[in-house]
């Protein structure tokens, strides 16, 4: 029994011991300073803010239905490429088509009608033209003369022939040797038409230049060397050419009574249709064409059906997404940006984006737009930056993103942690260590401040010093 008292008053008394002793370091050890002793090197800071996103489409559309009803035909499957102005779905349309046959039956006779009036237009005026010009060419071809440059010549005038092609105007006529030595004679022409020189023939017409016209000489050719003639188109002192010309000018009067007749015919149907019951059901068609269209969804872009929200046989109201559709022609990157970081950031400059998807590669990106209006995200108010960069098929749509932006920098500069820094109103001092390990107080100039903390010392201390610094225990 002695002894067993004995232990439990041993045990007290060491109990006591270990409470004081806790209690002492509380009272006398806790939040006692001691130094640090840290080095000045030379480094790079960097002040630069981080910011997270994610990857997004440009163009990107939840499209529904401009008007209610049962959906009746879901024509893409999703990640299905679209392209711009495809069917996408459609609603029940069954009485709107019938309704629609129903009124276009009313106006296909009176549609016949006119459109076979507007043929009938079209083929008088063809009809009329064709011998307007071949009343013209008549004109221009016949009776054509060739008149001599010279009173001296004792050879006939050469006979001109053939449907003439151009237009009004004298042909220059030149007929020599292309050399001295030369058998043959060869002609040229000028001023209404240039062309090379051509061997004359002795048994039959020789080609006038390219249009149309021929030559043909009623004396021995030999005898038509060095001369020059003139044949003018059309030729007015021609017995034929008042004959002709007033052929002409029938054919075109006649060509504009019968135009002018199918004219009428076809604006008479014309004004009959609009001031019928026609018009009006011509207007009732596209009343329900665009019923139609309200209850259908096109593809506004190129690019892939991203979520499909309705199934065949479900009711659609107007404005409920039904299909989702993401352009895959640009992709850019959505920061997003605290409040106290959204004024760091310009436009046009460049940012480094990283993606988690794509480990170890930095993509170059340029700062696009920032949105001037906030989004609260846990009562903060959030900013977007819209990034742009280069097209990569590894960057998807949805892909986590960070954005590192520098604000400033510096290379290669003396640099310490800015807490080892004290302030005394204005002026900046840190303590270091002399030589012979003593302390003493000196004053810094300092530079930026890096986003790890380490800060730039432009002038009082060296590469090397020893800076200290008290730090909690």
């Amino acid at each position: 029994m002695k002894k067993i008292t004995y232990y439990l008053r041993k045990k007290r008394v060491w109990g006591s011991i270990l409470i004081l002793a806790i209690a002492a370091f509380f009272i006398f050890g806790k939040g006692k300073d001691v130094s640090e002793k840290v080095a000045v090197v030379q480094a790079d800071v960097v002040d630069q803010i981080v910011l997270s996103g994610s990857a997004k489409t440009r163009d990107r559309a939840d499209l529904g239905f401009a008007s209610s009803g049962r959906v009746q035909k879901i024509a893409v499957t999703n990640n299905q490429d679209v392209h711009t102005g495809e069917m996408l779905a459609q609603l029940e349309i069954g009485d709107l088509l019938a309704e629609r046959a129903i009124k276009q039956a009313a106006v296909q006779v009176e549609a016949v009608d006119l459109e076979g009036a507007k043929k009938d237009l079209e083929r008088v005026r063809a009809q009329q033209d064709t011998k307007v010009e071949s009343a013209y060419r008549t004109l221009l071809s016949e009776g054509l003369a060739a008149v001599p440059d010279s009173d001296t010549y004792t050879v006939a005038p050469p006979v001109i022939t053939g449907i003439y092609d151009g237009g009004e105007g004298q042909y220059d006529l030149y007929i020599d040797k292309e050399d001295a030595t030369d058998t043959d004679l060869v002609l040229r022409t000028y001023n209404l038409e240039k062309t090379k020189s051509v061997t004359i023939q002795k048994n039959e017409p020789t080609k006038m230049g390219t249009r149309g016209l021929f030559v043909s000489f009623p004396d021995t050719i030999a005898d038509y060397q060095n001369t020059k003639w003139y044949i003018t188109i059309p030729n007015t002192k021609s017995t034929a050419y008042l004959a002709n010309y007033n052929a002409w000018n029938e054919a075109k009067h006649a060509r504009d009574i019968a135009v002018q007749d199918a004219e009428f015919k076809y604006k008479k149907i014309v004004a009959e249709q609009q001031t019928s019951a026609t018009s009006a059901a011509y207007a009732e068609i596209e009343k329900i064409d665009a019923a139609i269209r309200k209850s259908t969804i096109y593809a506004p872009f190129n690019g892939k059906v991203s979520n499909i929200q309705k199934e065949v046989g479900e009711s659609a109201g107007v404005g409920e997404t039904i299909i989702s559709v993401l352009g895959e022609g640009a992709l850019e990157i959505v920061l997003q940006v605290p409040e106290l970081d959204v004024s760091k950031l310009v436009t046009g400059a460049k940012i480094a984006v990283t993606f988690d998807a794509i480990p170890g590669e930095t993509f170059e990106g340029t700062i696009s737009t920032i949105n001037s209006k906030d989004t609260e995200v846990d009562g903060v108010p959030i900013y977007e930056a819209f990034v742009e960069v280069a097209p990569d098929p590894r960057i998807k749509t949805g892909m986590s993103a960070y954005g590192k932006f520098e604000i400033a920098r510096k290379d290669g500069v003396l640099a310490i942690p800015a807490y080892l820094i004290t302030k005394e109103g204005d002026a900046s001092f840190v303590t270091v260590l002399d030589k012979n390990d003593k302390e003493k107080k000196v004053t810094v100039t300092t530079g930026i401040k890096g986003s790890d903390s380490m800060i730039e010392i432009t002038s009082g201390l060296s590469l090397g010093d020893i800076v200290i610094g008290a730090v909690k225990k």
